[in-house]
Parts: C-alpha cells; structure tokens; sequence
C-alpha cells in the first residue's frame, strides 16, 4: 500500500504542477479579440485596464496552485491513506480557484467595454461555404484510426486463438510491481474483454477527432483570412496529435491484454504509463504552441492567400455578448452549431441551447458524480 501511495503522491505533484503552470498563462493564449470571455478589439489588450486584470488573474492562480501544491505535500506526510482522494478531488480545487480568478475579472471587462466604450466591428461574409469554421472530415489524419483498428482486429484473433490453450482460472487483474493478485473463470467474455474495451476505445477516439474537425472556432474579424488559415493549420496539428494519443491508447491497452492471454508476460509500470503520458504531453504542447484556435501559429501570404473569405455560419452572433454567460457558456437558440470554441483558452465548448448538449452534459455529470461515489464506497475500508 505505501508504494501505491507513493505513486498516486507522485501522479498528483504532476497533475498539479502541469494544472497549475498552465492556469496562470491560459489568457495569454487566448485570441486578442477576447478579454476574459468579453468580445473586444485587439487594440484594447494593450490597455492599462486590460493588463490589470491579467495581472490580477495571473497572482491569484499561481497563488491558489502554490497552496494547492503545499497541501497535497502536507496531506501526502500527514494523512498517506487518503492519497488517492487528493488525487480526484485536488483537481476541482484547482477548477475552484480558476473560476474564482475568472469570474470576478469577466465581469470586469464588461464594464470596462461599456465604459471605455470598445466597439468591435459587424463584418458580413458570403455565405458559400462552411469548410473554414467547420472542417472536413477528409481533412482528418484518418492513418493513425486505421493502425488502431487493425492493432484491435489483430487483438481479437489472438484472443480467439489463444483460448483453448489458457489456463483456467486466467490473471485479469494485477498489482503495483505488476504481479497477477487476482484471476477469473476462463471464459470467452474474460478473453474477449480488453479487444472489445478497445474496440469502444477505438470509436470514442474517432469521435474525437470528428469534434475536433467539426467544431466551430472564433474568428478574428479584423483579421479573418489569417484566422481562417491558423485555424486550418491548427486542425492538421490537432488532428495529429489526437490520432497519435489515439494509437498509444490501442498499444497500451494490447499490452495489457496480453497480459491475460500470455501468462507471465509483463511489462514495468512505468513503460506502461509513459506509453499514454508521451502523446498526452505531444497535445498539451500542441495546445500552448498554437493558442486558441492556432491564434499563435504563424502562417505565410501563400496560406493566407489561398483561404476563402466565406462561409462563417453564425460567426457574428457568436460574438454578440448577450450569448455567453460569463463568457463561458455559449447559448444561442438561432445557432444550429453544437460545438464552438470558448472564448477563454484553448478549450472547446457548446452551444446549450440545444436538447441534445442539455442532455449530453447532465449525463455526463450525473456519470461522473456515480463514478465518484462508487470510487469512496469502494475505498472506504482502506480507512
């Protein structure tokens, strides 16, 4: 037990050092035509107030990600058994904090656009195409889906192969130092478990990807055919980088399923779990390298040139106020978009106004909240 806790201590100093690295920066990779979720000019960045408040954004983050940092090392040494509940709820702190910075100044930039009297231009456009502000799906790095699918095709003709040889009972699950403690029945669904939990895998990762293409992202109306090329560079990037995170998901959870069909087969945890954090860092640095909707990529006159001023459906009223509570959450029933892209961050979001997203994220919310709930049921007596 004390070597799990030392893991999980060691796995949230990561969570929270990334969590809180990144927190303090997120408003410097935001596009310039959002202050704090407000819809502004680029030049009003340059402001005193404008500054102010990012300053004040940026103390109070890296503030609250010190304090949370100093209670993760103080609960590690005083409390080790309840490691695991600082690793699933230290990150809600984190999302606390965050919002306790965002709120106040979201509310700030608002009165400072009506009294400084900040007007953002209406720029129309013809309305002939989508295929900028959403992208198309033969755009998609679909390479790195078809390897996975063949690496779980390939799982489950092994699987079928190795089964009359497996012994019965089969290891299904193992410990910290990746030693089998605990065995099932041998049975077709025991075997067939990891090729069908990769297979599910495999169809949420496209998924992503879709939403990732198809996501309508902000424009900058004062510079909308090089926003319409960085958003397309920032796709192809994305895209990518989704598409490898996929594939090292695939080759994890092979390896994992060999475990059960090749007895004595094992890899140290380590190999395992950098497997997974190698392409999740290859996103995050995605993420900070491009900047909302690739507002920091830099683009040439060629492809700037060769993008169509057009087809940004709802793109005006996407960045009318009145739409986004806090800045935050998009709602506008004249939309038909069910993906956008925030106004703070590099985050995608959603346009609540439609029946599908309401019971999409309620479900999502109630899933999570029973995960958690069953996660310190099932933890209780280790207390």
């Amino acid at each position: 037990m004390s070597e799990l806790n030392l893991f999980l201590f060691i796995t949230n100093i990561v969570v929270v050092l990334l969590c809180g690295a990144l927190l303090p920066v997120i408003p410097f990779l935001t596009r310039k035509s959002f202050l704090f979720g407000v819809k502004v000019p680029q030049k009003a960045q340059n402001t005193v107030e404008a500054k102010e408040l990012k300053r004040n954004y940026v103390v109070t983050t890296v503030i609250g990600g010190i304090a949370v940092l100093a209670a993760s090392i103080c609960q590690f040494f005083a409390a080790p058994n309840y490691t695991m509940f600082a690793v699933i709820f230290f990150p809600f702190i984190l999302l606390a904090i965050q919002l306790a910075a965002y709120v106040p100044n979201n509310k700030k930039a608002l009165e400072l656009k009506s009294r400084l009297g900040w007007k953002v231009a209406e720029i129309s456009y013809a309305d002939t195409t989508t295929s900028y502000t959403r992208g198309n799906l033969s755009a998609m790095p679909h390479i790195w889906y078809i390897v996975y699918a063949v690496i779980v095709i390939a799982s489950f003709i092994v699987a079928l192969a190795r089964y009359p040889s497996l012994p019965d009972p089969i290891p299904t699950h193992w410990g910290f130092d990746m030693t089998p403690d605990a065995w099932s029945p041998k049975t077709h669904g025991v075997v067939l478990f990891m090729p069908i939990f990769n297979l599910c895998m495999l169809a949420f990762m496209w998924l992503i990807g879709v939403i990732v293409e198809k996501t309508k992202l902000q424009i900058d109306h004062e510079e909308p055919s090089r926003s319409f090329a960085q958003h397309k560079k920032y796709r192809r990037m994305m895209g990518h980088g989704m598409g490898v995170m996929a594939l090292a998901l695939g080759v994890m959870f092979l390896i994992l399923g060999f475990q059960t069909l090749y007895p004595g087969f094992t890899l140290p945890l380590f190999v395992i779990i950098a497997i997974i954090i190698a392409p999740s860092i290859l996103v995050c640095v995605i993420a900070v390298r491009a900047g909302q909707g690739g507002m920091l990529l830099k683009v040439s006159e060629t492809e700037i040139s060769s993008v169509e001023n057009g087809g940004i459906e709802g793109d005006n009223a996407m960045s009318d106020d009145r739409f986004w509570a806090w800045g935050l959450f998009y709602h506008n029933p004249d939309d038909p978009a069910y993906l956008v892209g925030d106004r703070f961050g590099t985050n995608l979001g959603f346009n609540y106004s439609r029946l599908p997203v309401k019971i999409g994220v309620a479900a999502c919310i109630a899933a999570l909240a029973a995960v958690y709930v069953l996660v310190i049921i099932m933890l209780r007596p280790l207390f």
